[in-house]
């Protein structure tokens, strides 16, 4: 992810709270922030970078009052590389010259993304909202919003009926308050933006999950973000290995020194779980995702590794995502069905099924209700026998068994050893092929996460489950969203709107 502004601190805007209202670039400081522009532009274009990328302008004023910076989105939306770029705007440009200028320069409309701003000082609900009327119609994704000044209550209750449906219109906090909100404001702003409780909250810097992000400033300055400090190297450098995306940048070790993220720019642009539930995977435009179905992995997801439960922040978003999204949340997990509840007690209440015990157990509907369920069972009681042999040969190394059962059939077998001494590779694999000569076929199937070896029929698996699950309810399954970090999570991941947070990934 890559922020980059400019040299521009000018607007055409005279909003009596901004600074940059007051600023008049001369035509010299003009040409200096065109060619730095450019001179970024080429830079990213020759680097020919691997992966996914987006970049979103975001600059002191306003910057696509100004034709050069749609010359340079277009060319960077050409680029394999990137699958979204945009910019922050006032939205006062005109619009049909702009994406003509965009188009000219080899622009990708589908990549095009405007994070517009509503400024009450200088245009009017109606004009405001025509405007992004017209954007969609044009097919650019866009967000709208505004800054929360509780004065301002009714104007952004009216833009908010004004506006599409689909059209997201957010509300940041405003800092000059010097006040606290009131709790009359706060559900006030929540009935326009049901997101707005995440401006309230204390976020507290992560360096670990800003790893790949880039802020570029017109100076040449590099850093993580626009409230971090920057870093002694530039990306305008001439020495070797100078670049926008080094890799000293991309690890982030050391240069965070901000105890909280404290704008959106900081904390909506980290690699946090529900920022790409709620945003997709370039969480930095605001653009919610919405999806029709959320599956949610339980350890190492929604549990983060090394803690016991769910964080209060992901907690708060499922609960809005569930109330707000019209979107069905389900578990992906290979933990028998009382098992999770055990782990999830807190939101339990806002799923509605899912996929358990590796996709031995399927459910959908609510858990107070009777759902629909499906259980794939094998012949385990066969397996057992042979296990407890095994047992015994694995004196120095062993393992407690665990047996599931659905009204009496064996549907998942789990050989669970300490956390702190996981099964290994060659002799999972030697165990497993052992237990699938006693089976004498291929009607089991045994995989290992961490310290459990898991034995469940060859018919059930997590992605198997989830398209089950897709069909009942009538959806695609690219209409899902699905997060994870383990292998078991792969097939899944691919099948859906994957997130992997996997640290490998």
């Amino acid at each position: 992810m890559v922020l980059y502004r400019g040299l521009l601190k000018s607007c055409n805007y005279r909003c009596s709270y901004c600074p940059f209202s007051k600023h008049r670039h001369s035509g010299e400081e003009l040409l200096k922030d065109r060619e730095k522009w450019f001179q970024f532009v080429e830079k990213v274009e020759q680097e020919a970078l691997p992966g996914d990328h987006c970049l979103m302008v975001v600059p002191y004023g306003e910057a696509l009052i100004h034709p050069w910076y749609w010359d340079g989105l277009g060319r960077l939306s050409r680029l394999p590389s990137f699958g979204a770029v945009g910019a922050q705007t006032n939205f006062s440009f005109p619009l049909e010259e702009a994406l003509e200028r965009f188009f000219r320069a080899g622009g990708k409309s589908f990549k095009l993304r405007l994070w517009a701003t509503f400024h009450p000082e200088m245009v009017t609900v109606e004009a405001f909202a025509e405007k992004c009327r017209k954007a969609m119609e044009a097919g650019i994704l866009l967000c709208a919003g505004a800054v929360g000044a509780p004065e301002n209550m009714a104007l952004l209750k009216s833009l908010r009926a004004s506006l599409p449906d689909e059209l997201y219109l957010w509300v940041n906090k405003l800092d000059g308050l010097k006040r606290p909100y009131t709790q009359a404001e706060i559900q006030g702003f929540m009935d326009i933006d049901p997101f707005f409780y995440r401006e309230l909250r204390l976020n507290p810097a992560n360096p670990k999950l800003c790893a790949g992000r880039v802020f570029a400033q017109g100076d040449g300055k590099l850093g993580l973000c626009s409230i971090s400090p920057s870093i002694k190297e530039k990306w305008d450098g001439d020495e070797p290995g100078a670049g926008i995306f080094s890799e000293r940048i991309s690890l982030a070790g050391g240069i965070c020194s901000r105890k909280r993220c404290s704008c959106y720019l900081a904390y909506g642009g980290r690699k946090d779980l529900m920022n790409q539930v709620l945003f997709g995977p370039y969480p930095i435009f605001r653009i919610p995702r919405r999806p029709k179905a959320v599956f949610l992995d339980i350890d190492g997801t929604l549990i983060p590794k090394g803690s016991r439960q769910i964080p209060q922040d992901v907690e708060e978003d499922l609960a809005a995502l569930a109330k707000n999204g019209g979107t069905y949340l389900l578990f992906a997990t290979s933990l028998p069905l009382a098992e999770a509840k055990k782990r999830c007690g807190k939101v339990w209440h806002l799923f509605c099924g899912g996929v358990f015990a590796g996709g031995a157990h399927l459910r959908l509907g609510r858990f107070s209700e009777k759902g629909r369920e499906m259980v794939h069972p094998f012949e385990g009681n066969r397996l057992i026998p042979a296990i407890n042999a095994l047992r015994e040969k694995l004196e120095g190394r062993p393992f407690r068994l665990l047996v599931y059962r659905e009204k009496g059939a064996v549907y998942k077998i789990s050989l669970v050893r300490p956390a702190q001494r996981p099964w290994e590779e060659k002799e999972a694999g030697k165990i497993a092929g052992i237990l699938k000569r006693e089976w004498d076929g291929e009607g089991i199937r045994v995989f290992t996460e961490g310290s459990c070896m898991q034995i469940v029929s060859a018919a059930a698996a997590k992605a198997k489950g989830v398209r089950q699950i897709c069909r009942w309810l009538g959806i695609a399954p690219r209409e899902a969203v699905a997060a994870g970090d383990g292998m078991e999570d792969q097939e899944m991941l691919s099948l859906c709107q994957g997130i992997n947070l996997s640290e490998k990934s």
